[in-house]
């Protein structure tokens, strides 16, 4: 039986939309932030031009549908409802919007940081969203660099990182079980990470009790192992878990240690896997302030089996010990394992690095202007906030996957933002309608609630 061919047309005066979703985005920035207000406040443009601050909501726009390029802008500019669903007075032409980057890097540099700063906090605060404590009480702080390859490229700042090419380097911090983004400062490719490290910290720890947050977990990696971190982290009054830079412990030493040990002081994870502990008090002092920590030793024994097959031999398993040991520093008065266990769960970060800079497009920058990538990518730490909370918020619209606490970011940009929808004009009214969507309901509930009726309190 021969099977019927679909047919393929173009209708004249339909409009449809693949990015239904970017009026969810639109409506959140609007209401649950200043970005756009502050902006053309305080940095007014003449009569007829563009204001600056509706210049940057569809750059945010833009980097909510997974794309960093100026030139993404385009598809927004040729469509009749993205202006009104970003809430803005026109969608400004990629390169207007590159040129008024440029001149913010140039002129308001500092000014310009700030006002997307406060933005990114702003979507968590005005919201609402909980930061839901690790189990010991806490509220995480996961705080590490992100190198950015952007080699084969001359752009202004690029360095050697220390994963081996050329590119930037900047430094993020998380919080919570959903991983929300409290702030990042953008460096240049060869930048030292604890350069400048304690003031960075001290200010997340602060933007993080903002949000009226008590107990902080600081939780950073080897390249923060120093006492100034440390005394940084003692003043603002929270506790702290470090990895220990092995290149200064002498970690042998405590292989040697745990060597003399009996087989009672071993635990027994896995049939060739031995685990111990050690814990030690210490004394890091910075300017005259002494901080007390204590270390964390884990020493791992493996039994190591190998199967060799020598040519004209018979196959030989050879068998060895091998020893490997691990340190961290930390205010926490929990079991070794248990501190142990917390560090572990700070690899987490990692994940969100990876939406960060793969799911957001965020890992080669637009520009070849170090302030310019600078500002795109808080911009781009803006619209992570912002697609964190549309997860969060709209979790009925994925009800059909697998529950979890939160939906990778790429998940929620398929789902929420690359949204197919029809245009509606008339009655003096732009509409735009999801047909027969299978989570209708739902999307339809979250914008309700994005976007309350008229009249109704925000």
């Amino acid at each position: 039986m021969k099977m019927k061919r679909i047919g393929l047309q173009a209708s004249e005066g339909l409009e449809l939309t693949g990015a239904g979703g970017l009026l969810l985005a639109g409506a959140l920035l609007e209401r649950f932030t200043r970005l756009r207000a502050d902006f053309n406040k305080q940095l007014a443009k003449g009569p007829g031009a563009i204001p600056i601050g509706d210049t940057l909501v569809p750059m945010v726009a833009v980097l909510c549908t997974g794309k960093s390029d100026f030139e993404a802008i385009s598809g927004l500019r040729h469509t009749s409802w993205a202006a009104k669903a970003l809430q803005v007075s026109w969608v400004a032409s990629p390169e207007t919007v590159r040129q008024n980057l440029d001149l913010l890097g140039r002129r308001a540099f500092p000014m310009s940081l700030g006002l997307i700063e406060r933005a990114i906090l702003d979507v968590v605060r005005n919201t609402r969203m909980p930061l839901t404590p690790l189990w010991t009480g806490h509220v995480a702080l996961d705080i590490d660099p992100t190198p950015q390859d952007n080699s084969r490229t001359h752009k202004e700042g690029l360095g050697w990182t220390y994963k081996g090419f050329d590119g930037y380097t900047p430094i993020v911090a998380y919080a919570g079980v959903e991983g929300f983004l409290i702030g990042a400062e953008f460096r240049e490719g060869q930048h030292n990470g604890q350069k400048g490290a304690p003031a960075f910290i001290s200010k997340q720890i602060r933007r993080l009790r903002s949000l009226g947050v008590d107990q902080v977990l600081a939780r950073l990696d080897s390249g923060f192992d120093a006492a100034e971190t440390f005394a940084a982290m003692e003043e603002e009054g929270v506790d702290f878990l470090v990895k220990a830079n092995p290149r200064r412990e002498g970690l042998g030493l405590w292989i040697e240690q745990a060597k003399l040990l009996p087989g009672s002081f071993w635990e027994r994870p896995l049939p060739n896997l031995r685990v111990t502990y050690f814990t030690r008090r210490e004394v890091k002092v910075w300017q005259g302030l002494e901080i007390e920590v204590r270390r964390v030793v884990r020493v791992v024994k493996r039994l190591v089996v190998e199967k060799a097959s020598p040519e004209g031999h018979e196959p030989i398993l050879r068998r060895w010990v091998d020893y490997e040991a691990e340190a961290w520093f930390t205010s926490l008065e929990l079991p070794e394992r248990d501190v142990v266990r917390l560090y572990e769960d700070h690899g987490t970060s990692e994940q969100f690095h990876a939406e960060l800079k793969g799911e957001l497009d965020l890992e080669r920058l637009p520009s070849g202007k170090f302030n310019t990538n600078a500002l795109v990518f808080q911009l781009g730490c803006l619209a992570y906030n912002v697609l964190r909370v549309l997860g969060l918020k709209g979790k009925a619209v994925f009800r059909h996957r697998h529950p979890t606490k939160r939906k990778r970011l790429k998940t929620v940009v398929q789902e929420l933002i690359i949204l197919p929808a029809r245009v509606l004009k008339g009655s003096n009214q732009l509409k735009l309608d999801l047909g027969n969507h299978p989570a209708k309901a739902e999307i339809l509930a979250l914008f309700r609630e994005l976007i309350p009726p008229l009249g109704k309190a925000a």
